[in-house]
């Protein structure tokens, strides 16, 4: 009965990771959340079964493991992605409120072009 859980909750990591693996390029940064949680759901649920592992297994976990780079790579991209958005972002604000601060009316405001 443990092998065939175990196959069960394989099958559908299995699935998973191949279906994002599919849609890699198009999958946003919430999508990559799920399928992390999904799968950490799922690589939990197959510790409980730690010593009815077969060989067989062993080779679909391998073959799952494969493709972890390749997640981990797409994951990294977005990440900077949005890093690099908000390094733009903070530059803008920084930018905007040199002119957006309430001088005195009777101040001048001289902008040195460089």
């Amino acid at each position: 009965m443990a092998e065939a859980v175990v196959k069960k909750l394989l099958n559908e990591l299995q699935s998973i990771t191949e279906d994002a693996i599919s849609r890699l390029n198009t999958m946003d940064s919430d999508e990559l959340e799920l399928l992390a949680n999904r799968r950490e759901e799922l690589v939990l649920s197959i510790e409980e079964y730690r010593n009815s592992i077969n060989e067989e297994n062993r080779e679909q976990i391998a073959y799952i493991l494969s493709f972890d780079m390749t997640i981990l790579k797409r994951m990294l991209f977005l990440k900077n992605e949005a890093g690099e958005w908000m390094h733009k972002q903070g530059a803008i604000r920084t930018q905007q409120s040199a002119y957006q601060n309430a001088y005195s009316l009777d101040s001048m405001f001289i902008d040195h072009r460089k």
